[in-house]
């Protein structure tokens, strides 16, 4: 095994591999240069257009609101930043998701200074991809001494078609704390400093604040490669855990406070559900339909579980971990065994009794995103098997199975992710409610109890971050059992029951909405109310080309 010296990694043993790039910086801005052009040829033609084009899901509009929200409450009033204005008249409803508090804190000054926050949203998700990407390549080329390998290590951890199953989902591409946590992990363990353990508590933390998911698989992944590292010494195991965890468990104790006021109300993830999004062998072999290679392979399995990692990463896996296997790299191979294993959820022989004693496993509903430390596991072993090749092979045949390994896995990664068009077009009566301090909206249409997820609410969050009005509306991973109740009672909207029912929750100005292809649904809710005496019309326009009024509802009698 090759050590750590006092002074960081073996730059000389580096050195011999990168004669064509001497430099430190250089070397990083050429990596940085791939990653921005994978990121761009993945992504196009986002980039041309950040405040007009968004992912086809609604959890890329969700993820704009989140950003915004907290831009804007830590301006108004930071104390009651998780009362966000969805659900009225619920607390708490920023912590209904993962709140990505970290990052959302940090680019609130930006949107402060006027940025708009769809352009805001797409520019943190192309920045992602690259951070990513380079997070990993540092920490495969500081393990394995190769340039090449570290190159290939941020392709596959980057741009992995797990990343493109969830393109939409913000929180789930913020990730690269996590090699650069696992590096400063090394760091500690062979080191024995407590300020390398506590650096890994501060990376540990900056997940947490990031993505809760991932900081929980995070924290399980480096309890089992600590014990194994520490395996003839558990005293000095347990010390280095709690150097490396207590701090960062407590971060995740307090910002987990407004989740744990939730719980009483929202409940936790049931165990069927939780059954239903774990992983099954054949979702290895499949890869999103956006994939423009394996594409195909999507009927192997579905949304959330697309995770086949590709051939080339997966042969020279093999490779990586053919015996003889020095420590670094069986303690990895401990850590791909242990990611396999969350991955597979209920179906496989860990996941049910961490679900029964650890609580944060209570609140996450799909394992199969642990495939995120499967892509550490896989970017590391991998790069330690293209360097066991390419150090074989004779300078040019090595330099030119350099390229065909990152050339291959970039094509095979390769996607055309589902864009949908913004209309900007708003109106401007959404901005009349910024002056209208009593304002409870309720927008209609919605949709019913059963197609929960369906995308409209989260379009009238996205209108909302305009004006910032309380919203009876709302779209997030839990939904309170009073928007539930409102669904069903609006099920004969705009009956004068359920307009009774929208004046008793608080609502004052209910919005109407011209559904595409769908003009008389409007046209007979319109007429409806102009005939009830408990509402009146403010205004009449159009949103993004339809027809939209907004009615002024009297306070109940």
């Amino acid at each position: 095994m090759h050590s750590f010296p006092r002074g960081g990694f073996d730059r000389s043993r580096m050195a011999d591999q990168t004669r064509f790039v001497r430099s430190p910086w250089a070397r990083t801005a050429a990596a940085a240069a791939l990653f921005i052009g994978l990121t761009l040829a993945n992504t196009w033609p986002l980039a041309t257009a950040p405040g007009s084009r968004v992912g086809q899901h609604g959890d890329a509009f969700f993820s704009v609101w989140r950003l915004a929200w907290v831009a804007h409450q830590l301006r108004t009033d930071p104390v009651h930043l998780f009362d966000a204005n969805i659900f009225y008249p619920e607390r708490r409803t920023l912590a209904y998701s993962d709140a990505m508090l970290l990052p959302a804190t940090v680019l609130a000054p930006v949107q402060w200074m006027g940025a708009r926050p769809l352009v805001t949203y797409n520019v943190v998700l192309l920045s992602a991809f690259v951070l990513n990407g380079l997070a990993a390549y540092l920490l495969v080329y500081r393990l394995v001494g190769s340039y090449t390998a570290g190159l290939l290590g941020g392709v596959v951890f980057a741009f992995a078609p797990y990343r493109f199953d969830h393109f939409d989902h913000l929180e789930m591409q913020l990730s690269f704390w996590m090699p650069l946590a696992v590096l400063a992990w090394h760091n500690a363990v062979e080191r024995l400093r407590v300020r390398d353990c506590l650096l890994v508590a501060l990376l540990t933390s900056g997940q947490i604040l990031s993505c809760i998911y991932y900081a929980v698989f995070l924290m399980t992944w480096f309890g089992v490669v600590t014990l194994f590292w520490f395996w003839r010494t558990p005293l000095r195991a347990v010390k280095t855990l709690t150097y490396m965890l207590v701090p960062a468990v407590v971060v995740f104790a307090l910002y987990s406070l407004p989740y744990l006021g939730n719980r009483d109300r929202l409940g936790e993830r049931r165990a069927g559900e939780v059954a239903s999004w774990s992983a099954q062998l054949n979702d290895f072999a499949s890869s999103p339909p956006t994939n423009l290679l394996y594409g195909w392979t999507s009927e192997l399995a579905g949304p959330e579980r697309y995770l086949f990692p590709g051939l080339v990463a997966l042969g020279l896996l093999v490779a990586g971990v053919w015996p003889p296997l020095d420590r670094r790299r069986a303690v990895h191979a401990i850590g791909l065994v242990t990611a396999f294993l969350l991955v597979l959820g209920s179906n496989g022989p860990v996941y049910d009794l961490l679900y029964e004693w650890v609580l944060p496993y209570r609140g996450l509903r799909v394992p199969a995103r642990a495939d995120i430390l499967i892509l550490v596991g896989l970017a590391v072993l991998a790069g330690y098997g293209l360097d066991r090749l390419l150090k074989r092979l004779r300078p040019r045949a090595a330099a030119l199975a350099a390229a065909l390994a990152l050339g291959t896995a970039s094509a095979e990664y390769l996607t055309a992710p589902g864009l949908q068009r913004v209309d900007e077009r708003v109106s401007e009566l959404y901005l009349l409610l910024r002056d209208m301090p009593d304002a409870v909206l309720f927008e209609w249409p919605v949709t019913v109890p059963w197609r929960i997820w369906n995308m409209v609410d989260v379009r009238y969050m996205y209108r909302s971050t305009l004006h910032w009005r309380p919203l009876l509306n709302g779209y997030s991973g839990f939904y309170p059992e009073s928007y539930m109740k409102l669904l069903v009672r609006m099920r004969p909207f705009p009956s004068s029951r359920s307009i009774r029912n929208l004046q008793q929750l608080g609502a004052t100005v209910l919005v109407i909405h011209e559904l595409p292809h769908r003009p008389k649904l409007y046209e007979e809710a319109i007429e409806r109310l102009e005939r009830d005496r408990k509402v009146e019309v403010i205004a009449t326009g159009r949103d993004s080309g339809l027809r939209i009024t907004f009615f002024r509802l009297a306070p109940p009698s």
